[in-house]
């Protein structure tokens, strides 16, 4: 949809439900205008006696009724959220008189805002980069501690930082290239040759240090689905109950009592996890359970982590269909009912030969001894130190693509030294992929992409 700034925006900025009050925001160039023609007292009165960035109390009227009385919070351009003339109307919460009033905006002259409009009009007038954009995206609908301190990060600029840091230094070296072109036939050399590969060798190395993070990044942000698989009574759900510390998943003695997946979300150490209780994989009785080992193998190829459970007492393995998938999976060998040793020794368990596991773990899912090891096991194995520590970790997919990209076009203009406009094209290809990431080279299309992701009012 074309870009626009020259008309009012207004939306709701809460969610939608009952709660203790609402917001509705107006930005644009009529944003007071609007407040005022639904305000009584008008907000900011007509003439006088009222500051900018400021907040008053007023009443709502429609047509003589009264429909609430809220607080007016005027911000000016550019000291706003957008950067334009704004408008906060505080209401009771609910729907009432929030619909009422957005309907009394948008019948004076506003425009109902598009999803992530306000953002990207911050973005466009220049009060946040395009990352910074996103991390606002990624703050909202952040569902762990740590994806909302990583996301945090981003809105303060971390990223942007270390990326137009990168993109500055190749610009220099750029410009003194293209330098170089302008004045060939006077063989001209306005930036040492080793100089140049040195800096482009280090940025790649930097890029690609960068880009490797997004992995850890998009466990923290979108959180570690495991899924839980073994034989028919090994005690999956039982584990699943001991891990989310409650009853989610039926257990019972009864092989193939699960007969879907069953999902619970838990918050390990600040980091969101997805466990999913699998159906025993083995040879189904019927189509209900036939379409439930069908879902267990999606689960599988989905996770991010597998813990493979097995009865040590009487060790049995799934089918060797779904050993097979585990073969190219992190998976964690899980050796279960240690409560029913006769002797303290441990009972030997080794995984199905196809199978080499991260790490070994034996517990008891009935009593909860081992469990807490296990779920330490689980964060150590798959979030690593550094981004435990508050590292800069790339957690959106559009970046990784960005870096990747540069990281390649340094490549070959490394390859290039001897053909000079070669490598100006290839520096300008990597200027451009990190000028997507900030949006300093990014187009219509784009912005359209990553707006429409955010939610109406944001």
């Amino acid at each position: 949809m074309p870009i626009t700034l020259n008309d009012t925006i207004a939306a709701l900025a809460t969610p939608v439900g009952l709660g203790g009050m609402a917001v509705l925001r107006v930005s644009g160039p009529r944003a007071w205008e609007i407040a005022r023609a639904v305000t009584t007292p008008p907000s900011p009165p007509a003439s006088g006696g009222e500051q900018a960035n400021t907040a008053r109390f007023a009443r709502v009227f429609d047509g003589g009724e009264l429909v609430d009385e809220v607080v007016v919070t005027l911000f000016q351009a550019p000291r706003s959220y957008t950067g334009e003339d704004v408008a906060e109307i505080s209401c009771h919460g609910g729907r009432y008189a929030a619909t009422r009033i957005l309907e009394m905006l948008l019948a004076r002259g506003a425009r109902q805002a598009r999803p992530g409009e306000f953002t990207e009009r911050a973005f466009l007038n220049g009060k946040l980069d395009l990352a910074q954009a996103e991390a606002v995206a990624s703050l909202i609908h952040a569902r762990s501690e740590r994806a909302g301190q990583a996301a945090a990060r981003q809105l303060a600029g971390g990223l942007s930082e270390k990326v137009r840091a990168m993109r500055a230094r190749l610009l220099d070296s750029l410009a003194l290239l293209e330098l170089e072109l302008d004045f060939s036939e006077e063989d001209v050399e306005f930036q040492a040759k080793t100089a140049r590969l040195a800096l482009l060798q280090e940025l790649a190395r930097e890029l690609e240090l960068l880009a490797a993070t997004f992995r850890q990044g998009r466990l923290v942000r979108e959180g570690i689905r495991v899924a839980i698989v073994g034989a028919p009574n090994a005690g999956k759900s039982t584990l699943l109950n001991a891990l989310a510390g409650e009853d989610r998943a039926i257990v019972s003695a009864e092989p193939g009592t699960t007969r879907d997946v069953v999902e619970t979300h838990l918050l390990l150490d600040g980091i969101e996890v997805i466990l999913q209780d699998t159906a025993g994989v083995r040879v189904a009785k019927g189509a209900i359970e036939s379409e439930g080992i069908a879902r267990t193998r999606r689960a599988i190829e989905n996770a991010d982590i597998v813990l493979l459970i097995v009865d040590e007492s009487d060790p049995h393995w799934p089918e060797p269909d779904t050993l097979a998938l585990l073969a190219d999976r992190r998976t964690l060998l899980v050796s279960n009912k240690i409560d029913l040793r006769v002797n303290a020794g441990q009972t030997s368990v080794a995984a199905p030969g196809q199978i080499i596991p991260v790490a070994f773990r034996p517990v008891s899912a009935l009593t909860g001894d081992g469990v807490d090891d296990l779920k330490r096991a689980l964060i150590s194995l798959m979030i690593e130190e550094e981004t435990a520590t508050g590292e800069i970790v790339v957690s959106e997919q559009r970046h990784h693509e960005a870096m990747t990209r540069a990281a390649e076009a340094l490549s070959r203009a490394e390859r290039q030294q001897t053909e000079p406009t070669l490598m100006a094209a290839d520096l300008r290809d990597a200027v451009n992929a990190l000028g997507e990431i900030t949006g300093e080279t990014v187009g219509e299309e784009i912005l359209d992409r990553i707006f429409s992701k955010f939610c109406i009012g944001k």
